[in-house]
């Protein structure tokens, strides 16, 4: 499966982008650099003038599949659409992302997105990246943070 990048999801979801460019996942690269959060950078023994925005451990949760295969030109950077929703080069053809379709018949078309990978965004999704290998690792709710980061209209 390959990643596409946002871009390509913002033609038919303009509501939900706008809504996660409010979303801290929208800007997790900005915590990798120095002197950003440097309480939790001290807090983690970790040193907050130091650069992680090329650090590979950070950049497996802190962007879009990071080391897995993706469209040329795919904006993968920061905790995009499908870092919880999985690659999109096969579910985002117009035969399954098509309004009309999805008008006449939601149900068939969501099954089909699932079924060329579209994955819901479930606590075992989550918890890829929120859990206790993080070093600023406060716990997670995924109950409470799901709310949070519903794309609300």
């Amino acid at each position: 499966f390959k990643y596409v990048g946002n871009k390509k999801c913002i033609a038919c979801h303009k509501n939900e982008y706008k809504a996660w460019q409010k979303d801290y996942h929208a800007m997790a690269l900005d915590d990798l650099k120095p002197g950003v959060k440097a309480e939790a950078k001290k807090k983690a023994n970790l040193d907050p003038n130091m650069d992680f925005t090329t650090d590979a451990s950070c950049l497996m949760c802190h962007s879009t599949g990071y080391g897995k295969s993706a469209d040329e030109g795919a904006d993968l950077g920061n905790v995009g659409c499908e870092s919880c929703h999985g690659p999109g080069k096969k579910y985002r053809t117009m035969k399954i992302m098509n309004k009309k379709k999805y008008k006449e018949n939601p149900e068939a078309q969501h099954k089909l997105a699932v079924e060329a990978g579209l994955i819901e965004p479930t606590e075992k999704v989550c918890i890829e990246c929120h859990n206790d290998k993080s070093p600023t690792w406060k716990g997670f709710d995924y109950c409470k943070m799901i709310e949070e980061v519903k794309h609300k209209k």
